[in-house]
């Protein structure tokens, strides 16, 4: 069962925010595909940013999808890839998607510190090449389009 969170909407067309990615119908239908072949259910571990100085001096403990594998052993390595330093913490954790009305949607609620929404899993979901498990990993301060770009060998 789907959670209703606005966050939880996927939003298909030109982004609302300036410099978002936008997701067509085709990365949507893309990542329901991958659902549909899991049986209905998909995990996937996010690797997620923690901005140490936003925690300790800031508005307070917040974490930002940077990356998506579809096992726990590839998250674990694309955070093994940057590595946590005097400002950035790395961590990894599961989430289920499932399919809303045909769309991809989170299965479980996820805590408001999560800052991120269904269409950035989308957007990430859909970098990973048929046959692949992990999507690169974003490693910079700025948007993802503007890296840099982590990748396992």
């Amino acid at each position: 069962m789907s959670v209703h969170d606005e966050r939880n909407i996927l939003h298909i067309g030109p982004p609302r925010r300036q410099g978002d990615t936008e997701i067509t119908p085709a990365m949507a239908e893309a990542v329901a595909a991958r659902i549909r072949e899991a049986g209905g259910t998909l995990t996937v571990w996010a690797v997620l940013h923690e901005d140490v100085y936003e925690t300790t001096f800031g508005d307070g403990f917040y974490l930002h999808v940077r990356g998506i594998a579809l096992d726990s052993a590839d998250a674990r390595k694309l955070v093994a890839l940057a590595g946590d330093s005097q400002w950035a913490k790395w961590h990894v954790k599961s989430y289920q998607l499932g399919l809303v009305n045909g769309v991809p949607a989170f299965l479980d609620s996820w805590p408001k510190s999560e800052e991120f929404r269904i269409g950035d899993f989308v957007a990430i979901l859909t970098e990973i090449q048929p046959g692949g498990t992990v999507s690169r990993l974003h490693a910079g301060s700025g948007r993802r389009k503007d890296g840099p770009l982590l990748s396992l060998p």
